[in-house]
């Protein structure tokens, strides 16, 4: 699936909402758009398997950014996309129409034409 900068700043300000580190971003953010596995770390997080993710961890990763983490998660993270190995995998299997469909109810991106609007109005993209 393709996004626009419109798409990618809406989804991102929703992590920083949650002050939620680009180094744990940037791994949901490829694995809500594209389907990418997010790592043994991360796929343990969204499958709610604390040992998993812990024992997976890198060494530099915080308590306080798993929290911003899992925040967002609960604030966010459309529901069938999370929770268990099985679902996180579903995820992944998902063709890119599916998850865009998804992640544009929850309104995590914008609609390919609220996207075109966006461009033809000239509106900016706040970093």
């Amino acid at each position: 699936m393709n996004i626009t900068h419109f798409s990618r700043e809406r989804l991102y300000k929703t992590f920083k909402e949650w002050e939620v580190p680009g180094d744990f971003a940037d791994p949901m953010a490829n694995y809500l758009v594209y389907g990418y596995e997010p790592g043994s770390c991360f796929t343990a997080v969204l499958a709610n398997d604390f040992v998993g993710a812990i024992r997976s961890s890198h060494p530099s990763n915080t308590v306080e950014a798993f929290k911003a983490l899992a925040g967002w998660i609960y604030s966010y993270m459309p529901p069938q996309a999370y929770g268990s190995y099985d679902k996180v995998n579903a995820w992944c299997d998902l063709d890119a129409e599916e998850r865009r469909a998804i992640l544009e109810r929850n309104r995590l991106i914008y609609s390919a034409k609220e996207e075109t609007w966006l461009a033809l109005k000239g509106e900016e993209v706040l970093a």
